[in-house]
């Protein structure tokens, strides 16, 4: 077995388990990944995991295949692949990582509610009591909560308000002036 033929393996075994984990991504089944990353802070992908190891693979396998295929020696091309493969990793693994930071859970924090202002949507009667909603267009979503108000006067349907406190998902709010 010549060395070439070595990176060759390396190459299309790399090549035939990184076009199987992107057919099966296809269909929903290789979104899970392995990921040993000691950070836990941020993005769920690591730079260790499975898909960053399988293009270290591939780089360092076409990365010898073609320093073998120019004529290079055996310390060349085991350099040359070292470097492609590396290279591969950290693009693969550093793309992942900024791909899974684009997520969004979607939670919505209310604390942000605080100090935004929306209108009346249906009528909140006076002296804390239930009943009532305003929309409020917050950034990321309209919303329809329930509210109340501090004061003894209805506020009727289309009253400007500003959220004051939030409370078990029951926004209070204060008309504007």
């Amino acid at each position: 077995m010549t060395d070439y033929s070595i990176f060759f393996i390396i190459a299309i075994a790399a090549t035939g388990i990184g076009a199987l984990l992107f057919l099966l991504s296809l269909f929903g089944l290789g979104e899970h990944d392995l990921d040993f990353d000691a950070d836990s802070g941020g993005a769920d992908v690591g730079l260790l995991s499975v898909k960053s190891g399988i293009g270290f693979f591939l780089g360092f396998g076409w990365g010898g295949v073609l320093a073998q295929g120019l004529g290079w020696g055996m310390a060349a091309s085991i350099a040359a692949a070292a470097f492609t493969g590396i290279l591969m990793f950290l693009i693969i693994g550093l793309s992942m990582r900024f791909i899974m930071s684009l997520k969004s859970d979607g939670t919505l924090n209310y604390e942000t509610l605080k100090g935004m202002t929306g209108s009346v949507y249906i009528s909140i009667p006076g002296g804390r009591q239930r009943g009532g909603q305003v929309t409020i267009a917050h950034p990321s979503q309209l919303l329809y909560l329930p509210a109340i108000q501090e004061g003894e006067e209805t506020l009727p349907a289309g009253t400007p308000v500003e959220v004051v406190s939030v409370a078990a998902g029951v926004v209070t709010v204060k008309p504007l002036h």
